[in-house]
């Protein structure tokens, strides 16, 4: 017994009997070629997404972030809340001065959602107030011009950093808006840089993309000109490492304990629930796209074993002959397992190649596109072992069957 020459002779069968009979092997590889076909598109597209969702997350800070939120006092303070001066400008410079711990930090001052003209246009967007070290926490790349600098909040200086929707809306004919007036609330700001534009996830407009409509000046400016006091919104702060969180946060408690007057109407947010949240949404998506594109694979196995079953009724004469002239059981069984394997794996290979040509139509479909992967290798490692794995369980039975087949029954058989 020659196990690899048993092998080789039963791929060579196999291949023969494929051919000789195209539309047959076609149509029972067909559910093999549409589940890896989806199996392989779906996690490429979702890949793409959520390999979009992961940059932004990294670009605005990762896991190193921590946001202080302002919030009620607890229950046994209320009586005493008022001698808080709840978060201001104070908060921040303590912060950036006492711990050493703090890599960047930044005050947000939220103007929310303002009204900007230009030229006889007219366009809302979003527009915080900041520091420089904003641009290191939420690491924006500036196309033009340049960010908010360490003059323009010791003069209060009417400038403003803005996004690509805002040039798109109000100058639409310039490449750049540096150096452009616009006018905010009555106010006139000078455009001293402009943001590269930020890629969409797939399928989200261009036009709606949240990262482009976000605009920035100066906090002092924000606090002085439209407040009348120092009030901030957040204060976020970027760690060295992530072994330094738990001092970190511990000294951030410590400081704004003090700054509030033993009043606890702040807290501390982080980003690790963000990261599991992420994670978990990556693990939903795949389980739940895997399992849809498993069923369509052993649904395309349950018809490559019909198939199967069907051939072995057809030739059980040629059965009978080949066992006559000294054919074994166990070459018997090699043929018909082999001819089931070669037929998931042709399906298994014609899928691929489909969920490539799927992917790049994909790709020039759907707005931002070029994050799909078209070449998600381990989903395409996955699909293709699986459905070979699907072709050798479903050759099982009707290669048994064949293989058990009395030779005198078979030559009998009509």
């Amino acid at each position: 017994m020659n196990p690899v020459g048993d092998i080789v002779t039963g791929i060579n069968n196999g291949m023969r009997e494929i051919w000789a009979n195209k539309v047959r092997s076609v149509l029972s590889m067909s559910g093999i070629i549409l589940g890896v076909a989806a199996l392989v598109s779906m996690v490429g597209i979702v890949q793409g997404m959520l390999s979009t969702m992961r940059e932004s997350f990294e670009q605005s800070g990762g896991v190193l972030k921590l946001e202080v939120h302002p919030k009620d006092a607890p229950e046994s303070q209320q009586h005493i809340a008022g001698i808080s001066p709840s978060m201001t400008w104070r908060d921040y410079i303590a912060i950036k001065k006492a711990i050493p711990l703090a890599k960047y930090t930044t005050p947000i001052v939220d103007m929310r959602w303002s009204r900007f003209v230009a030229q006889g246009r007219r366009e809302g967007a979003m527009i915080d107030g900041v520091t420089p070290e904003h641009n290191n926490i939420e690491t924006r790349e500036i196309e033009y011009g340049r960010f908010i600098a360490d003059i323009d909040i010791r003069q209060k200086s009417p400038v403003i950093v803005i996004g690509t929707h805002l040039r798109d809306e109000l100058f639409p004919e310039l490449q750049s808006a540096v150096g452009q007036k616009m006018r905010m609330q009555g106010q006139v700001y000078t455009i001293v840089g402009q943001f590269v534009e930020e890629q969409s996830l797939p399928g989200q407009k261009r036009r709606w993309n949240i990262e482009n409509r976000k605009n920035y000046m100066p906090a002092t400016t924000a606090m002085s000109r439209f407040q009348g006091d120092d009030k901030v919104n957040e204060i976020h702060i970027i760690a060295y490492q992530r072994e330094d969180l738990p001092d970190l946060i511990n000294q951030i408690e410590n400081t704004l304990t003090r700054t509030h007057r033993g009043i606890n109407d702040f807290e501390i947010r982080t980003q690790e629930d963000q990261l599991a949240e992420l994670k978990k949404l990556e693990n939903s998506f795949i389980y739940s796209l895997g399992g849809i594109a498993g069923i369509s694979l052993i649904v395309g196995g349950i018809g490559i074993m019909n198939v199967m079953l069907a051939s072995v009724s057809e030739r059980i004469r040629e059965i009978g002959v080949r066992k006559a002239i000294g054919a074994r059981s166990y070459d018997i069984f090699i043929q018909f397992l082999f001819e089931s394997i070669v037929t998931s794996v042709l399906g298994g290979i014609v899928g691929l190649a489909v969920s490539v040509g799927l992917l790049s139509i994909a790709q020039n479909l759907i707005p931002e596109g070029q994050a799909i992967s078209i070449f998600p290798i381990s989903a395409m490692f996955y699909g293709f072992l699986f459905s070979s794995t699907i072709g050798f369980i479903s050759g099982i039975y009707p290669a048994m069957r064949a293989a058990r087949l009395d030779p005198i029954d078979a030559l009998r058989y009509e």
